[in-house]
């Protein structure tokens, strides 16, 4: 891979955050800026779940002028996130829309869960910890992920609703607060932590660390006490946060803006802050926490960068990539059929692979479609009659570690569109895209009908396919020692969708 630069922005509840990075490969870039806006997008909208016009106003301009120093810069590529703020908003598909129209920034928002990934996975090249298990906490404005990393991989993955800015919102009313107002506040921290804590009962870590600016702050004001000695170690002892935690809630807010090294924002999140932190900590039983510079930013360029490196390397089987293990626990969970999902996914990847050099197809695409070639009957769990939209409502609603909230819907959108009607304008979940993802969707969608009819009868007849294109007329070869008549019947059947994304005429032979 070649010496590029990226730009990540970061578009969180209570600030949006750039960081580009000149990188050789993933595991090798140099930070060369940061900056941040404090917009507090999680101001009301984590209550509300909409997000202002005075919000998007802000996001906009922030946006704006992070894509005017990535630019002046001469980044390859701009990657942005948001996370909590965005994700429980009504109007996230509205907010990403009207960003992208006014900055020419597309937002991927993540789910809460592959927000856990990947900044478990800043933490871990951080740390270098691909030989040690660690565990991290993250606390951001509108949510706290746990990231229980093992080998430099995710092992076990949560996420919370106790942010900062909405844990403050929905508890502190007053300056100071009042003790019931804390008591409250603890009993949903501790009440948030029950599920994880079932999950995570048995599992152990080397070390724990932290992320995000609430923590780092945390970590700033407890060795600011303790600066004189060069050798003191940066971080969090348990018995001096729980004791700096108590000292923060008996003062006011103007008090708090005077304390060293936080700013007067974080300051007003910093006591829920805290008790997050501490309570997280007390239920885990982690004595000392180990502060860490990366995050979300840098987790998201070293994700990218393992995908471009992905890009370079010869196909294998998408069956075998890391992010389909959820993909086939959802497929499990709702009784698929492994043997002909398998088979599908198997023919949809050597028709991608056939095709690839003929339309330029990437390779991003074949794992999302190989996600919902075997997912694409999930549906019959529901019933079999329109069970490719009960495969659609399923993957939607499912947890997908790998896969950004775009990337799942599109592939329940894939999934949808395997069998009976194409997409239509009055399909308001395919309508909701913009038009490179809408093309995305109806050429693998394609695809999955095609493959899906080469296995129209569980019997796994067809061995290897083969793609000529001459003119306007794309021919498909079929090889196998079978008869298979019953497949070309049901490729005249169901290749609609296919003529109509790539644009031809099937001819199968």
């Amino acid at each position: 891979m070649k010496t590029q630069k990226l730009a990540a922005i970061d578009i969180g509840s209570n600030s949006l955050k750039l960081a580009i990075v000149e990188a050789a490969a993933s595991d090798s870039f140099t930070i060369i800026l940061q900056d941040r806006e404090r917009v507090r997008l999680g101001h009301e909208t984590l209550r509300n779940k909409f997000l202002s016009p005075e919000a998007i106003n802000l996001s906009a301009d922030a946006i704006a002028k992070f894509r005017s120093i990535a630019e002046s810069r001469g980044v390859d590529s701009i990657i942005a996130v948001a996370t909590a703020s965005v994700r429980e908003a009504q109007n996230a598909v509205e907010f990403v829309n009207e960003i992208e129209r006014r900055t020419g920034v597309h937002i991927d928002v993540l789910s809460s869960i592959e927000e856990a990934r990947i900044i478990g996975l800043a933490v871990a090249q951080f740390f270098n910890a691909e030989n040690t298990s660690l565990i991290n906490i993250d606390i951001g404005g509108g949510s706290t992920e746990l990231s229980l990393m093992k080998n430099g991989e995710p092992d076990k993955l949560f996420s919370m609703k106790l942010g900062a800015v909405g844990l403050t919102e929905k508890f502190i009313f007053s300056n100071p607060p009042k003790e019931k107002e804390l008591r409250n506040l603890k009993s949903e921290i501790v009440f948030a932590l029950k599920h994880p804590l079932q999950k995570m009962k048995g599992a152990t870590w080397e070390f724990a660390t932290g992320t995000s600016g609430t923590i780092l702050n945390l970590a700033a004001l407890l060795n600011f006490q303790t600066a004189g000695n060069p050798s003191e170690k940066m971080e969090i002892p348990l018995k001096r946060l729980a004791a700096l935690n108590k000292m923060m809630a008996k003062i006011t807010l103007e008090a708090r803006t005077k304390l060293p090294v936080i700013s007067p924002q974080r300051a007003e999140v910093i006591v829920a802050g805290g008790q997050i932190l501490e309570g997280v900590m007390r239920a885990l039983e982690i004595q000392t926490l180990q502060p860490c510079a990366y995050a979300l930013r840098e987790g998201v360029i070293i994700d990218h960068l393992r995908q471009i490196e992905a890009e370079s390397m010869p196909p294998v089987p998408d069956v075998e990539d890391k992010r389909l293990r959820d993909v086939f626990a959802i497929g499990r969970r709702y009784g698929y059929e492994e043997t002909h999902a398998l088979k599908v996914a198997d023919l949809s990847e050597k028709i991608f692979d056939a095709l690839a050099p003929i339309y330029n197809l990437k390779r991003h695409g074949r794992t999302l479609l190989s996600a919902a070639a075997l997912l694409h009957d999930v549906g019959y769990h529901i019933s079999h009659e329109a069970h490719h939209k009960h495969s659609f409502y399923l993957i939607k609603h499912s947890e997908m570690t790998g896969f950004t909230e775009t990337e799942k819907l599109i592939i329940a959108n894939i999934a949808r569109y395997h069998r009976r009607a194409l997409p239509k304008e009055k399909h308001l979940d395919f309508m909701q895209f913009n038009e490179r993802d809408r093309k995305t969707i109806a050429r693998l969608g394609g695809i999955l009908r095609i493959a899906d009819a080469l296995d129209r009868g569980y019997e796994n007849h067809v061995e290897d396919i083969k793609f000529r294109r001459d003119k306007d007329n794309l021919y498909l070869k079929l090889e196998s020692r079978e008869d298979y008549t019953i497949e070309l019947q049901a490729i005249e059947q169901k290749k609609d969708l296919f003529e109509f994304a790539f644009n031809c005429n099937l001819i199968a032979l």
